[in-house]
């Protein structure tokens, strides 16, 4: 059994409580004095919930939702539970916090992980022994329901974070609260090896590197008084027993991922030595996006609710809208012209005496290959993934700009039967909904934490400059599509 005791970070972390009336020894906590009643806890936390079958979504769907989803099944791969460093929970940058009924803070809790995936880190059990009033005086009442609330935000600082909550103090704030704060982290971006002018590598999930998808969860769990009197250490209350009916606190992604994958006149399942003289892509990168995303999403969106009105992380939870931070801000796919110049900085001029102008269109996400998602695929082809925060249309398009607005991916595609010419098109496909291969609209309303944007390229045309693309949204967490597909 390895025991892990959760530890407050220092000042400087984004995520440090100020707990009135528990800053010394003449002080102490509320409820820990030895008369009051110790209970014990176990729950879990999954970054992914097998439970949530396709076959458990459509038979609760009907209509138009149970056509959807079962149109889904093939585009969105039988097993999606991501990849491990798209798992990982950090249990050292992890925050608990208990809540009362009334969804008020109680206290934060410090509890030990006894167990957990450490293949695909797709589950961690935890134990908590907690000395809480609210507890007791449900015990001493004798209550057949107490109702109270786990909340698990983790790996916070793993891509910077760029705020922190204040004080939060047990009584009054509450999660809604929590929520409004809308604390930030830096959107993920690529770096450089080596210095100036070293290789250059796109950003993606590391448990090695310490780089990390922030995540954040939320559940509410139902015990007896009776339950409560007999926990023990060697024998807790389980909160997530499948047994007796009990819940899982799933975490929910705080960025979203898209997925380019190259399927340029493939048919069968691709194989590189058969498929060497085809187009394929060489370079994925997205233009517009916003430089910071929240831990956890604004619960006034209707965000995180289930068919009861609760925040909760129930099979049916997830979000609805994204959280754009006000702090956030977005970056413009493309600025406009501006002069060409040497190595020197010197501007250069067209044989006619005129500037030789360029666009700008920056800064830019460059996508890496992702084999974790192609060994998913059937069919073997090669996926380019990105990551990025949420995005909201709505906000951008209240911005007055000249140049582009919403944001497009640049497919560079490379030609085998060039003769030795260089000769590599440069593709621009449009972040947006696409039906019999082609664009429809600006682009997509929302990019949504947690859910994969996969878009098929299976045929280009370079004198046409036309790009085939297929188009569908899955559900990061299990095989199921919540926004419509496009074939």
């Amino acid at each position: 059994m390895t025991r892990f005791y959760n530890k407050f970070l220092a000042a400087a972390s984004a995520l440090m409580l100020t707990l009135t009336g528990c800053v010394n020894e003449d002080s102490p906590c509320p409820g820990d004095g030895d008369e009051a009643t110790k209970v014990t806890l176990q729950f879990t936390v999954m970054t992914h919930n097998p439970a949530a079958s396709r076959e458990a979504q459509q038979s609760r769907a009907t209509g138009a939702e149970a056509s959807l989803l079962s149109r889904a099944g093939d585009d969105c791969y039988d097993d999606l539970q991501g990849s491990p460093a798209e798992n990982y929970i950090n249990t050292a940058d992890c925050q608990f916090l208990l809540f009362d009924a009334d969804r008020k803070l109680l206290r934060p809790i410090f509890p030990e992980i006894t167990g957990k995936d450490d293949v695909q880190y797709t589950y961690y059990t935890i134990k908590a022994s907690i000395t809480e009033p609210y507890f007791d005086e449900a015990v001493k009442a004798d209550l057949d329901q107490i109702d109270f609330y786990i909340m698990v935000i983790a790996n916070s600082h793993s891509t910077g974070l760029d705020g922190q909550y204040p004080g939060l103090t047990p009584g009054v704030t509450t999660i809604d609260d929590i929520a409004a704060q809308r604390v930030t982290f830096n959107q993920p971006v690529g770096y450089y090896l080596g210095g100036p002018g070293g290789e250059y590598r796109p950003w993606t999930p590391s448990i090695d590197e310490n780089r990390l998808i922030p995540m954040a969860g939320l559940q509410k769990f139902t015990v007896s008084a009776t339950q409560l009197k007999e926990s023990t250490y060697d024998v807790p209350v389980y909160l997530s027993d499948e047994n007796a009916n009990g819940k899982t606190i799933d975490m929910l992604r705080a960025i979203s991922k898209i997925e380019v994958i190259d399927r340029i006149d493939v048919t069968g399942t691709f194989d590189p030595a058969s498929n060497a003289n085809r187009f394929h892509v060489d370079k994925v990168e997205l233009f517009g996006w916003y430089n910071s995303g929240t831990i956890m999403p604004y619960i006034n969106n209707g965000n995180w609710s289930t068919a009861a009105g609760e925040w909760s992380m129930d099979s049916s939870g997830d979000v609805s809208l994204p959280t754009i931070s006000p702090k956030s801000e977005y970056n413009f796919p493309v600025t406009g012209e501006q002069q060409k110049t040497d190595n020197f900085g010197k501007p250069i001029y067209n044989d006619d005496g005129t500037p030789l102008m360029d666009d700008v269109k920056g800064p830019e996400i460059t996508f890496s290959e992702d084999d974790d998602a192609t060994a998913l695929r059937a069919d073997k082809c090669i996926v380019w993934s990105g990551y990025v925060v949420e995005y909201s249309k709505a906000l951008v398009g209240v911005m007055d700009h000249e140049y582009e607005r919403y944001p497009f991916i640049e497919v560079t595609v490379s030609n085998p039967n060039s003769g030795g010419m260089d000769d590599s098109p440069i593709f621009k496909m449009k972040l947006a909904d696409y039906s019999n291969g082609q664009v429809v609209g600006d682009g997509i309303d929302f990019l949504l934490r947690n859910h994969i944007y996969r878009y098929e390229i299976t045929g280009v045309n370079s004198e046409a400059n036309i790009i085939e693309v297929g188009y569908t949204v899955c559900d990061w967490n299990k095989p199921t599509v919540d926004i419509p597909t496009f074939d």
